[in-house]
């Protein structure tokens, strides 16, 4: 994968979690490069060894998507259609949405995304961080709202 390919990449998932969260009425994350770094190095750990897992790094907020070919994964689009299962009126129990609620998370300001395609198996993998990290619990109903 090149550079320009990563970037555009990178750029198009930035512009469509910062459209979701405007669904929301959330101020939009900046693109940092340190954490775009961190996200990458875990991307390319991901690649590299073909798993496809957390990391442990609690510095930040962590979403992961993986598949093949590229054109397939939006990982922003991926996220966000958790919304079906968010009861906004029950936020501590919606617990197979931490993705959507991660991307639309209020008190989170800074976001880096990483993409990384492994050589052996072709898969792409995309790792976003999020700083300060969301889904924190008693928390959420100040930090997730619903759409407007």
């Amino acid at each position: 994968m090149n550079s320009n390919e990563a970037e555009k990449y990178r750029r198009e998932q930035f512009q469509a979690i910062n459209y979701y969260r405007r669904l929301h009425g959330v101020p939009p994350l900046s693109l940092d490069f340190k954490i775009t770094k961190d996200a990458q190095a875990w991307a390319d750990h991901l690649a590299a060894t073909g798993k496809f897992e957390h990391s442990k790094n609690t510095n930040y907020g962590e979403n992961l998507a993986a598949g093949y070919p590229l054109s397939n994964i939006n990982a922003a689009n991926l996220w966000y259609s958790e919304i079906s299962r968010k009861i906004f009126a029950n936020f501590e129990r919606s617990h197979d949405c931490y993705h959507l609620t991660q991307i639309i998370w209020k008190s989170s300001k800074k976001i880096g995304i990483g993409i990384s395609k492994s050589a052996k198996t072709q898969m792409y993998y995309v790792v976003a961080y999020f700083d300060p990290a969301g889904n924190i619990m008693g928390t959420f109903a100040e930090n997730v709202p619903p759409p407007l």
